[in-house]
């Protein structure tokens, strides 16, 4: 596994747990994360404000794969979130793209989520 696919790796786990700490130090200041289908999410305080309410939230979530490739990166798997009794599944596919190749901040996160089943 390559620096980036561990660097991402931990980056998707971080999402996953509501390692929120993980995240934000790891996000540019001026990072836009678009979230296909709803409004994008631009700077750094934007995206602390939407995550500080998942932190320690555990999702449950199978990573499919993770590709990198120089400054981008993608990751593809599926995700069970809800309340209990009402739990759904979810494929997601999330496109990341660092400021720099070498210990890169995130500057910029795609992320598409579907419901399935």
């Amino acid at each position: 596994m390559t620096k980036n696919q561990e660097f991402f790796r931990r980056i998707n786990t971080a999402f996953m747990t509501g390692d929120v700490d993980t995240i934000f130090a790891n996000i540019s200041e001026n990072i836009v994360w678009n979230m296909v289908g709803s409004n994008a999410l631009i700077g750094k305080d934007a995206v602390i404000k939407e995550m500080e309410p998942m932190r320690g939230l555990e999702i449950a979530h199978h990573t499919k794969q993770i590709i990198t490739h120089g400054k981008m990166a993608v990751i593809e798997g599926t995700m069970t979130m809800g309340e209990e009794g009402a739990y759904k599944k979810y494929a997601f596919c999330d496109i990341y793209k660092l400021d720099k190749h070498k210990d890169g901040k995130i500057i910029e996160i795609t992320a598409y989520l579907i419901e399935v089943e």
